[in-house]
């Protein structure tokens, strides 16, 4: 049987559809390629350099050292008892007064006239009370002959009795009025030393305004502030030592008298005050001073602060493995800190070799090298 010729453009088609037939299985193949996972691969962490440090216990002294001013322990701030207006101020700054001493006078025009009114009102009241005892002893002379009855006596002896009873208040209001007077001189009642003024000459007054400062001589105290964490510390220690560094270093002794149960809003610190005993011979007021609270001296665990991190809100401390030179993580327990270190109460012990420095970019057991000013 013959075989018949294929036509031209019947061979044109087969092949356009063999061509495609290529390119689909072409496509196949590269998208079953693609769809497979990306072969995975660890990362490795770079060996970092530290520095570290061979914990070891120190003795650590428990005792307080804290700045302090000399002060007087009492000092009086005097005003008068009455307003007015300051006439005159008779001591300054830095004077002596010694009691009974006039430091102060208010102007006595504003109450001269208040006096001679009370006196001119007893007078009158006295006047008075003279008059109704006359009258008694008349209608009492009547009234033995009966020419009276004796209810009038009995009237009389009333209004006595009431006038006898004004010329006491008149009496009183004169007393008041004459002490209001003597209020307007201002008198120092102690041995002391004048420290402030606070009022001039001309200038008006209320009744109890201080206007001058007194401090009495005779017992000095050492004022000083306690910072909050110090404070258990401070209250236990009664007897302190107090140098004076303006003498030369000279030291006197100080017994706790007060401290305040409030902090100071500013410095958060709580103030406490030593009475001063000893060889207390040219020590001045406003002299600084250094106040001292022995303590005993302990052994403790004291780590560079730059040792501890925290993680998930717990502190740790990389402790390094020599052998393997690799770091491990160990939660600690603090106990406070001591200038640039931490107390560290547990979690480590003498020996460890914790890391100081790159702390903060370690994971566990990631491999560390010595800093070379480690080493």
């Amino acid at each position: 049987m013959p075989v018949l010729p294929v036509p031209a453009y019947l061979t044109a088609h087969l092949r356009a559809r063999a061509v495609a037939a290529v390119f689909f299985a072409a496509t196949l193949t590269a998208c079953s390629q693609s769809s497979e996972p990306p072969v995975s691969k660890t990362k490795v962490e770079p060996i970092r350099p530290v520095r570290t440090v061979v914990v070891a216990p120190q003795a650590v002294s428990s005792a307080l050292s804290l700045p302090a001013d000399i002060r007087p322990r009492f000092d009086t701030r005097y005003g008068f008892r009455v307003g007015g207006k300051l006439a005159t101020r008779s001591v300054s700054v830095g004077d002596r007064v010694s009691p009974g001493q006039i430091m102060a006078r208010l102007d006595p025009t504003d109450l001269a006239p208040q006096v001679n009114a009370a006196q001119a009102n007893l007078d009158a009241t006295n006047t008075d009370a003279k008059l109704a005892q006359t009258e008694l002893g008349r209608l009492k002379e009547l009234r033995e002959k009966n020419f009276i009855s004796q209810s009038q006596v009995d009237r009389q002896q009333a209004v006595l009795d009431s006038a006898r009873s004004r010329v006491e208040s008149a009496q009183a209001s004169l007393k008041q009025a004459r002490n209001a007077l003597d209020f307007q001189v201002l008198k120092a009642d102690v041995n002391g030393i004048v420290i402030a003024i606070e009022a001039e000459a001309g200038q008006v007054v209320a009744a109890g305004q201080p206007v001058i400062r007194v401090a009495r001589l005779g017992d000095l105290e050492a004022n000083l502030s306690i910072p909050e964490p110090q404070l258990a510390a401070a209250r236990k220690v009664s007897q302190w030592q107090v140098i004076l560094p303006a003498l030369g270093g000279r030291a006197v002794t100080g017994t706790l008298r007060e401290v305040s149960p409030t902090a100071d809003p500013a410095s958060r610190t709580f103030t406490a005050r030593l009475t001063l005993s000893g060889n207390l011979a040219d020590v001045n007021w406003g002299m600084t001073a250094i106040a001292v609270a022995p303590g005993a001296s302990a052994s403790e665990l004291l780590v560079p602060i730059a040792a501890l991190h925290t993680q998930n809100e717990e502190p740790k401390m990389w402790l390094l493995d020599r052998a393997s030179a690799t770091v491990k993580g160990v939660k600690v327990t603090t106990g406070g800190f001591v200038g640039e270190s931490v107390r560290v109460t547990s979690g480590i012990k003498p020996g460890d070799e914790v890391v100081t420095a790159g702390a903060n970019l370690l994971i566990e057991g990631q491999k560390v090298k010595l800093a070379a000013a480690a080493k």
